[in-house]
């Protein structure tokens, strides 16, 4: 007769499995990572709203230089009559007429300089030419953000 041995005894190379508290992940660790990634993914959608501000804002003042060395030119071509292209002027909502392309003359140009004021800034922009002491101009132009924030002002004082 054949004689088996039978063994109750576990082998060496294996771990016996431990249940209890520490088998997993629990469902309140995953809702803290979710919490903190919900924060992180925040923070990023902030950051890419400022950046897309601070864009704008830079587009907007780069618009402004444009204008103003383009008004300075005008004005420079036209020093005999450079007293008449000061004023005040508020951007208005519909596009301002009268601008004849390629005429002569202060009204020409500012009929030409409030349409190119009014593609380029935003409603309710200011648009102000000042003759200051000593033959000197003033360009100052002025815009609000879209957040309703104070009028941000940039002025360029030139020699027509």
């Amino acid at each position: 007769m054949t004689n088996y041995l039978c063994s109750t005894r576990r082998h060496s190379n294996t771990v016996p499995r431990r249940r209890g508290r520490s088998a997993g992940f629990t469902l309140i660790e995953i809702l803290v990572a979710m919490v903190v990634l919900a924060i992180g993914m925040l923070g990023v959608a902030a950051m890419q709203f400022r950046g897309l501000q601070y864009s704008h804002d830079a587009y907007i003042r780069s618009q402004i230089s444009v204008l103003a060395y383009g008004m300075a030119d005008r004005m420079r071509l036209n020093k005999a009559n450079a007293a008449a292209y000061a004023g005040v002027w508020t951007v208005p909502t519909a596009a301002p007429g009268g601008c004849v392309e390629g005429a002569v003359g202060a009204v020409n140009d500012l009929a030409c300089w409030r349409r190119q004021v009014f593609n380029a800034l935003p409603p309710g922009s200011s648009a102000d030419i000042v003759a200051e002491v000593g033959g000197e101009f003033s360009i100052a132009l002025g815009w609000t953000n879209r957040e309703g924030d104070p009028e941000r002002m940039i002025e360029y004082t030139f020699l027509p």
